[in-house]
Protein backbone atom coordinates (compact mmCIF):
# COMPACT_ATOMS: atom_id res chain seq x y z
CA UNK A 1 0.00 0.00 0.00
CA UNK A 2 2.68 2.51 1.00
CA UNK A 3 4.98 1.57 -1.88
CA UNK A 4 2.19 1.76 -4.45
CA UNK A 5 1.14 5.16 -3.08
CA UNK A 6 4.74 6.42 -3.21
CA UNK A 7 5.16 5.06 -6.73
CA UNK A 8 1.96 6.74 -7.94
CA UNK A 9 3.09 9.97 -6.26
CA UNK A 10 6.49 9.90 -7.98
CA UNK A 11 5.00 9.04 -11.37
CA UNK A 12 3.34 12.46 -11.59
CA UNK A 13 5.63 15.18 -12.93
CA UNK A 14 4.18 17.96 -10.75
CA UNK A 15 4.87 15.95 -7.61
CA UNK A 16 8.43 15.17 -8.68
CA UNK A 17 9.03 18.90 -9.20
CA UNK A 18 7.78 19.54 -5.68
CA UNK A 19 10.27 17.02 -4.29
CA UNK A 20 13.08 18.57 -6.34
CA UNK A 21 12.11 22.04 -5.10
CA UNK A 22 12.06 20.84 -1.50
CA UNK A 23 15.51 19.29 -1.85
CA UNK A 24 16.75 22.46 -3.56
CA UNK A 25 15.55 24.68 -0.73
CA UNK A 26 17.13 22.30 1.76
CA UNK A 27 20.46 22.53 -0.06
CA UNK A 28 20.20 26.34 -0.17
CA UNK A 29 19.71 26.25 3.59
CA UNK A 30 22.68 23.96 4.17
CA UNK A 31 25.02 26.01 1.98
CA UNK A 32 23.64 29.30 3.30
CA UNK A 33 24.29 28.40 6.92
CA UNK A 34 27.69 27.05 5.98
CA UNK A 35 28.58 30.31 4.19
CA UNK A 36 27.13 32.78 6.72
CA UNK A 37 27.80 30.95 9.98
CA UNK A 38 30.75 28.71 9.09
CA UNK A 39 29.17 25.77 10.91
CA UNK A 40 30.11 22.16 10.40
CA UNK A 41 28.18 20.50 7.55
CA UNK A 42 26.19 18.29 9.93
CA UNK A 43 25.13 21.32 11.96
CA UNK A 44 24.07 23.10 8.76
CA UNK A 45 22.01 20.10 7.66
CA UNK A 46 20.51 19.65 11.12
CA UNK A 47 19.51 23.30 11.41
CA UNK A 48 18.20 23.51 7.83
CA UNK A 49 15.99 20.44 8.28
CA UNK A 50 14.72 21.44 11.72
CA UNK A 51 13.91 24.91 10.40
CA UNK A 52 12.25 23.52 7.29
CA UNK A 53 9.94 21.24 9.23
CA UNK A 54 9.31 24.04 11.76
CA UNK A 55 10.50 22.09 14.80
CA UNK A 56 13.36 24.49 15.46
CA UNK A 57 16.66 23.78 17.15
CA UNK A 58 17.50 25.86 20.21
CA UNK A 59 20.96 24.27 20.49
CA UNK A 60 22.20 25.91 17.29
CA UNK A 61 21.33 29.50 16.37
CA UNK A 62 22.76 31.93 13.83
CA UNK A 63 25.03 34.47 15.50
CA UNK A 64 26.01 36.80 12.66
CA UNK A 65 23.61 39.43 11.38
CA UNK A 66 23.86 38.08 7.84
CA UNK A 67 23.11 34.57 9.13
CA UNK A 68 20.07 35.84 11.02
CA UNK A 69 18.75 37.68 7.95
CA UNK A 70 19.32 34.59 5.82
CA UNK A 71 17.55 32.51 8.46
CA UNK A 72 14.44 34.75 8.37
CA UNK A 73 14.10 34.35 4.60
CA UNK A 74 14.86 30.65 4.84
CA UNK A 75 12.17 30.18 7.50
CA UNK A 76 9.51 31.96 5.43
CA UNK A 77 10.44 30.00 2.31
CA UNK A 78 10.50 26.72 4.21
CA UNK A 79 7.15 27.22 5.88
CA UNK A 80 5.49 28.12 2.60
CA UNK A 81 7.11 25.15 0.87
CA UNK A 82 6.14 22.68 3.59
CA UNK A 83 2.55 23.96 3.61
CA UNK A 84 2.46 23.52 -0.15
CA UNK A 85 3.92 20.03 0.22
CA UNK A 86 1.32 19.03 2.83
CA UNK A 87 -1.47 20.43 0.66
CA UNK A 88 -0.16 18.51 -2.36
CA UNK A 89 0.03 15.28 -0.38
CA UNK A 90 -3.54 15.81 0.82
CA UNK A 91 -4.66 16.42 -2.76
CA UNK A 92 -2.84 13.27 -3.90
CA UNK A 93 -4.58 11.11 -1.30
CA UNK A 94 -7.96 12.62 -2.18
CA UNK A 95 -7.34 11.72 -5.84
CA UNK A 96 -6.48 8.15 -4.83
CA UNK A 97 -9.68 7.86 -2.77
CA UNK A 98 -11.79 9.25 -5.61
CA UNK A 99 -10.14 6.90 -8.08
CA UNK A 100 -10.89 3.90 -5.87
CA UNK A 101 -14.46 5.07 -5.40
CA UNK A 102 -14.92 5.45 -9.16
CA UNK A 103 -13.54 1.95 -9.74
CA UNK A 104 -15.90 0.60 -7.10
CA UNK A 105 -18.86 2.36 -8.75
CA UNK A 106 -17.91 1.02 -12.20
CA UNK A 107 -17.55 -2.49 -10.81
CA UNK A 108 -20.90 -2.23 -9.06
CA UNK A 109 -22.52 -0.99 -12.27
CA UNK A 110 -21.03 -3.86 -14.29
CA UNK A 111 -22.21 -6.42 -11.73
CA UNK A 112 -25.73 -4.93 -11.74
CA UNK A 113 -25.77 -4.94 -15.55
CA UNK A 114 -24.57 -8.54 -15.65
CA UNK A 115 -27.27 -9.61 -13.15
CA UNK A 116 -29.89 -7.68 -15.08
CA UNK A 117 -28.80 -9.24 -18.42
CA UNK A 118 -28.91 -12.72 -16.88
CA UNK A 119 -32.43 -12.12 -15.57
CA UNK A 120 -33.60 -11.03 -19.02
CA UNK A 121 -32.01 -14.05 -20.72
CA UNK A 122 -33.66 -16.42 -18.21
CA UNK A 123 -37.10 -14.97 -18.94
Amino acid sequence: MILSTARSFLNKKRYRYLIYTTLGVLLIGVFGFRYFEHWRWIDCLNYAVSTMVTTGNAGVLPESDSGKIFNVFYMFTSVILILFFVNTMNHHFQELRQSKEMKHQRHKHLVEKHVHDNQISED
